[in-house]
């Protein structure tokens, strides 16, 4: 890629990163503990904000139901919906897939967190919140990429594919 267009993504990327900021303090606001059943709401929930933003950038979204769970006592709930997308599809690239858990693990302050968990806290030039590194925080970068490449007018060079779950419970 030319040096001029690099430089241009570059930029874009550094003149919206309190947007990206905005986003991932809104990812991680979202408490999508999936183990708790108090919190299938905003699991199922994240996997929808994710949609959107996904939509947003003009990929094709489809959400899979993936049955049912069954807790200790006996109570039964629906799983939170896979999140499947892709962006392209051109022969003549190669395809990407971006692939994170958009759930996390519970956390509260008592745990030993210096910080909210589920508020976006930056510290000495850091972000912290439940999510932002593991794996909400990943999914939104490479979203942020494609959002540049778009708003750049500069092709994205390859297809991509994403899938996004929000149960840590299983693998699929």
């Amino acid at each position: 890629m030319e040096q001029q267009k690099m430089e241009q993504l570059f930029s874009y990327l550094a003149d919206n990163e309190e947007k990206f900021i905005g986003r991932l303090r809104e990812a991680v606001a979202i408490r999508s503990v999936s183990q708790q059943r108090a919190f299938r709401g905003e699991t199922v929930e994240v996997v929808q904000h994710f949609r959107r933003l996904l939509e947003g950038l003009g990929i094709s979204c489809q959400m899979k139901e993936l049955g049912e769970e069954t807790f200790a006592d006996g109570e039964v709930a629906p799983l939170p919906p896979v999140l499947l997308g892709h962006l392209g599809s051109d022969p003549q690239k190669k395809t990407v897939c971006i692939y994170g858990h958009i759930d996390v693990q519970p956390a509260l302050k008592e745990d030993g967190w210096n910080t909210e968990p589920f508020v976006l806290t930056e510290v000495d030039g850091k972000l912290y919140g439940r999510g932002a590194t593991d794996d909400k925080g990943p999914v939104l970068a490479w979203l942020s990429a494609i959002e540049a490449y778009q708003q750049t007018g500069t092709d994205v060079p390859v297809n991509v594919k994403v899938k996004a779950n929000a149960y840590n419970g299983q693998q699929f």
